[in-house]
């Protein structure tokens, strides 16, 4: 199997999980990883799952992301199996969207199946820019997201319709 993860990330955190959810690809095939401002405008020829992700910021994706789904070709993305996750603080009752949201709308709109509803992992803390203190990954995010991986890839190997 042939996957391609894109993320965004400000912080590094969305980094670190897109990396590990191609460490839990790769036992089941060749994995290519890209940031979104370095992400082709076509995938790549025989990709079978595509995964996109970035964090949450302001409710919404970011501009970065933004971007990429925007130059990226849909006549690449039709028909193709596709998962999205972001990065997030835990819920609070005034949180009004995240970041996976918008990037799953855009994929079905371009005729991408998704294969699993999106998947949020989680950070905590504040940020400080004075003081050096930005928010972290949860303890063990990066095992879950590996995990994550290994379903939508399961999920992709079995042919399995969409779930969303």
């Amino acid at each position: 199997m042939n996957s391609v993860v894109i993320y965004g990330s400000h912080f590094g955190n969305t980094k670190k999980v897109a990396e590990a959810i191609a460490t839990g690809l790769r036992p089941c095939g060749d994995v290519q990883v890209f940031s979104a401002d370095e992400a082709p405008s076509l995938l790549p020829t025989g990709t079978d799952l595509l995964i996109v992700g970035g964090p949450t910021e302001g409710f919404r994706m970011t501009a970065p992301v933004s971007r990429f789904l925007e130059r990226l070709d849909p006549r690449t993305v039709d028909g193709r199996a596709a998962a999205v996750f972001d990065t997030r603080v835990r819920p609070r009752w005034w949180l009004l969207g995240y970041a996976g949201s918008g990037i799953a709308k855009k994929l079905r709109g371009m005729g991408a199946h998704l294969v699993a509803p999106v998947q949020g992992f989680f950070v905590e803390g504040e940020i400080d820019e004075q003081a050096g203190r930005y928010p972290v990954l949860e303890s063990g995010e990066l095992e879950r997201a590996a995990g994550w991986a290994r379903s939508m890839a399961s999920l992709v190997a079995a042919n399995e319709p969409a779930h969303v």
